[in-house]
Formats: structure tokens, C-alpha cells, sequence
């Protein structure tokens, strides 16, 4: 048997930051999950200074809006949350800090990404592969800013 000489085996190797290849080269690295207690921590915790620029949560009870008309404002850190079986409504419902509080008032947009889904609910990670290529189109128009 020979040896493959194609094989990069003693290039060297770094561990980097996941957002490392998306700041340096602009290549798509994937997303970020992280867990929350309860809803209201998954804003009171944003990893990030000056927290969320935009919210927008999804549910089969949010208004439906194509894709090419949804117009997102230019944004740094933008979130995007997804309810479980009983959905965001019961999260919010379930939150100490958040009772009495209507979930569209909590976010920016309240969004069906998945209109006509032909069963009572999808699964979570369902929608998010399907809502992930629905905000593709505006979430790239939004990184771009107005057009001249």
C-alpha cells in the first residue's frame, strides 16, 4: 500500500473562536444555541454589550409576511426565538418577570415563518431549518443597508 501524499496530516492546527472564521474571511460558521431558564433571561443574559438590536420571535400565531417583503432594520446582534410544543406564549406565561405581558409586546416582529405547515405544530428544529432560509433574503438586504 502506498501513502497519500494529498493528505495535510502534519499542517499545523488552531483552535479558534466560532466567530473567528465569520469576522475574518466572512464565511457562514453556524449558529449560536445556548440554554435560558426562562424567557426573560435569554434577554437580561445577552452575551453581548447593549443586548439585542432586534428581537424577533416566531410562533403559528404570528402574522405571516413573505419573505421578499420583510424589511428588517441594519442590526449587530439580532435574535431570532423559537417556542417549544405550547409555543412562546406559554414561556412567556410561565416567566415571573414577563406575567400579564402580551408576547407580541415583547418582541419587534411576532412572525409565522411557516405558514400552511399542514399539522398542529412542527418541531422546533423543523422550523428553525425552515425559518433560518426565511430570513436569509432579509437578513442579507439588512447587512447591505438602503439601497442608493
Amino acid at each position: 500500500m502506498g501513502t497519500n501524499q494529498n493528505l495535510d496530516y502534519d499542517l499545523p492546527r488552531q483552535v479558534v473562536s466560532p466567530s473567528k472564521p465569520r469576522e475574518d474571511t466572512g464565511t457562514y460558521w453556524g449558529y449560536k444555541v445556548r440554554y435560558a431558564s426562562n424567557i426573560s433571561s435569554v434577554f437580561s443574559d445577552c452575551p453581548y454589550k447593549g443586548g439585542y438590536d432586534h428581537l424577533i420571535g416566531t410562533s403559528e400565531h404570528g402574522i405571516v409576511v413573505k419573505s421578499s417583503q420583510l424589511n428588517l432594520p441594519a442590526f449587530r446582534h439580532l435574535l431570532i426565538a423559537f417556542g417549544g410544543l405550547l409555543g412562546l406564549e406559554k414561556s412567556v406565561e410561565e416567566d415571573n418577570k414577563l406575567k400579564g405581558k402580551n408576547v407580541r409586546d415583547i418582541f419587534n416582529m411576532y412572525l409565522n415563518t411557516c405558514p400552511h405547515q399542514g399539522s398542529r405544530t412542527i418541531r422546533t428544529e423543523e422550523a428553525l431549518l425552515i425559518s433560518l432560509q426565511y430570513f436569509q433574503e432579509p437578513i442579507t438586504r439588512a447587512m447591505q443597508g438602503p439601497a442608493s
